[in-house]
C-alpha cells in the first residue's frame, strides 16, 4: 500500500508498506515505472518519509544544476532535508538497507538447506 510520495523533477519517491518495514520506491514520472535499482526498506516510517524527501530535494537540485536553471531554495531545501534525515535516522538507529541486499538475501535463504542451531 501506497502511504506517501514525494516528488522531484524526473521522479517520485513512494513510501509503501513492506513485510520487513517500509520501502522506499523511485519511479520515473514520464514513464510510469518502477526503477528496482532503486529501493530502500526502512524498520520505522519518520526516517523513510524523510529519506523520500531528501531523495526528492535532491533530484530537484540536481535536476536544476544540469539543466542550468536558476532555483535559489534548491540548495537550502536540500541541506535542510539531508539535516533532518541525518538526524532522525541517527536518532532512531535506521539507516535503511538496499533493496537489492534484501533480495539478495531472501534468494541466499530459499536456495539451501537451512541448519538450525540448538
Amino acid at each position: 500500500m501506497l502511504l506517501a510520495a514525494s516528488e522531484g523533477r524526473h521522479w517520485r519517491y513512494e513510501v509503501h508498506e513492506h513485510a520487513d518495514g517500509y520501502l522506499v520506491h523511485m519511479r520515473d514520472l514520464e514513464t510510469g515505472e518502477l526503477d528496482d535499482e532503486f529501493a530502500t526498506i526502512f524498520r520505522t516510517l519518520p526516517v523513510a518519509f524523510a529519506y523520500a524527501e531528501m531523495s526528492a530535494c535532491f533530484d530537484r537540485f540536481a535536476s536544476a544544476e544540469i539543466e542550468k536553471v536558476d532555483d535559489p531554495e534548491g540548495a537550502s531545501d536540500l541541506e535542510v532535508s539531508e539535516k533532518h534525515f541525518a538526524e532522525l535516522s541517527g536518532r532512531l538507529r535506521d539507516s535503511g538497507l538496499n533493496g537489492s541486499a534484501l533480495q539478495a538475501w531472501e534468494r541466499r535463504t530459499d536456495d539451501g538447506p537451512r541448519r538450525v542451531l540448538h
